[in-house]
């Protein structure tokens, strides 16, 4: 799914990108549980920031606490947004998805199609 520069944890802000020197760790986080999740959009906000590793997958990279999506334990940093009400999201960027996830409605209900990282034995 994506690469980590340095750490083996699900760190968004460590994930790889252009620059690697001779002394850097590189770990790969491979495919886990896949799960559906129901979510109530009560506030226009959802509270998560979502970024892509350029090669057509999107991930949630930051939950703000206290907000929609914090709420709902099964949502977790790093998990790939995979589709939203059942349109697949693979190959859009993080600024697509979060387009899609904005303009959907205030008071009604969606389905994420989410992918966590695989857990380390």
């Amino acid at each position: 799914m994506f690469c980590t520069l340095n750490t083996h944890k699900v760190d968004m802000d460590k994930l790889l990108g252009g620059q690697i020197g001779l002394e850097d760790f590189i770990f790969a986080h491979v495919k886990g549980q896949r799960k559906e999740v129901e979510v109530f959009k009560s506030e226009d906000a959802l509270g998560l920031t979502i970024t892509d590793n350029g090669a057509g997958y999107a991930f949630i990279k930051r939950i703000k606490e206290g907000s929609v999506i914090d709420h709902i334990h099964l949502i977790s940093v790093g998990d790939m947004i995979e589709a939203i009400n059942g349109q697949s999201l693979l190959g859009c960027r993080h600024y697509e998805v979060a387009r899609l996830l904005k303009e959907l409605p205030r008071g009604r209900t969606f389905t994420l199609k989410l992918t966590e990282p695989r857990k380390a034995f």
